[in-house]
């Protein structure tokens, strides 16, 4: 939607994410030099909203979900390169002790 805004320059588009307008959009400076504000869309009818801010808790809470799996898989993968570098240091540190490498004279 081309519109200009109180101070000349182009109005943009945004989405509110807010409690009591989720999802829709409205028009809004592009600099934030002036207060203009304008919805593109009608409002939402109560049942429409509950819905929609059921949908976004359910995602927020997917996706904090995701984060903590994400860290506890990468905390675990950790652990097992530290334990293959120390198993890795182990068979060498035999291998060596085998063949009569001497540690003094290495």
């Amino acid at each position: 939607m081309n519109q200009h805004c109180l101070c000349g320059s182009w109005a943009v588009e945004k989405t509110s994410w807010t409690e009591y307008n989720p999802g829709r959009r409205f028009l809004t400076c592009v600099n934030g030099r002036c207060n203009f504000f304008k919805w593109t869309e009608p409002e939402l009818d109560p049942r429409s909203k509950k819905i929609i801010n059921k949908m976004i808790k359910a995602k927020e809470e997917y996706q904090e979900f995701y984060k903590e799996e994400m860290n506890a898989a990468k905390k675990e993968a950790r652990n097992w390169k530290c334990f293959a570098f120390l198993l890795l240091l182990y068979v060498f540190r035999c291998y060596f002790a085998s063949v009569g490498v001497d540690d003094n004279n290495a």
